[in-house]
């Protein structure tokens, strides 16, 4: 266990995956602390010479703020209404909060089928590998405006993997707001090697009303990108210095492999 968790002072390139509720408050409002905080701790990986890619959640969020709406919407127009309003706000955050460090960033916007048609495949990889190639941190997010039943799929969870798959990273950062897995008794589970049904069963489901994702979306992410070999770590997003902690190899969150 202790070998496995030392693999991650290794990793290279890394996937951050943001949710909603890590990056907004009960409103819906961006919450600018936790962003600039998220920021900071991408910068110091990048500035150690991590490659870094960071999959976003919160545009639907930050937009239903923005449009005075009280709840998320269930109309489809208008969550994609919400998320073309808050995707702007989103990004103007990051690029502002990411220059102030020196770091330039890219949007990418894409859907769930990325990895079933091979020309979409094909752009988005070389894309992104070329951003990361020119030290610029893509900023990815799933194609809301555009997206049907794509808008519900997990909290950008299974986006996260499969971008994660595309570049062929060598680390997985899921962050939510719980310190990661939880077994029957409420202890936290620090490790696990096999994505089972059993461990499937310890989901208590507990989606918030900005949010899609919840613990069984994360745990089939885990598994997919672990599947492809690479090491993946749900943790709290809200905990000072997390990233730099997982990139330590310090034992918090809920480490997933394959095997």
């Amino acid at each position: 266990m202790k070998e496995t968790r030392n693999q991650l002072k290794e990793a290279k390139r890394i996937v951050v995956k943001v949710g909603s509720r890590v990056l907004v408050d009960e409103t819906g409002r961006p919450d600018h602390e936790r962003i600039h905080t998220l920021v900071s701790g991408i910068a110091v990986a990048h500035d150690a010479g991590h490659e870094m890619a960071l999959v976003s959640s919160g545009a639907i969020a930050a937009g239903i703020e923005a449009l005075g709406m009280e709840t998320r919407p269930t109309a489809l127009p208008d969550l994609q209404m919400a998320a073309a309003v808050g995707q702007t706000r989103l990004m103007s955050l990051y690029s502002d909060l990411f220059e102030q460090r020196h770091i330039k960033t890219g949007q990418i916007l894409l859907t769930d089928d990325l990895l079933k048609v091979e020309e979409r495949r094909t752009n988005a990889q070389n894309t992104l590998n070329n951003l990361i190639a020119h030290r610029i941190v893509p900023v990815i997010n799933e194609n809301d405006t555009v997206a049907t039943e794509e808008i519900t799929f997990g909290d950008n969870d299974l986006l996260a993997a499969l971008v994660s798959i595309l570049i062929e990273a060598d680390a997985l950062i899921l962050l939510t707001t719980t310190d990661g897995l939880r077994n029957e008794t409420g202890e936290r589970v620090s490790f696990v090697d096999e994505v089972s049904e059993d461990v499937l069963a310890l989901d208590k489901g507990s989606n918030g009303h900005l949010s899609t994702g919840g613990m069984k979306s994360k745990l089939l992410a885990a598994d997919e990108a672990a599947k492809a070999g690479a090491s993946v770590v749900i943790a709290d997003g809200q905990c000072p210095g997390v990233i730099q902690k997982i990139l330590s190899g310090k034992d918090i969150g809920t480490l997933i492999t394959c095997g």
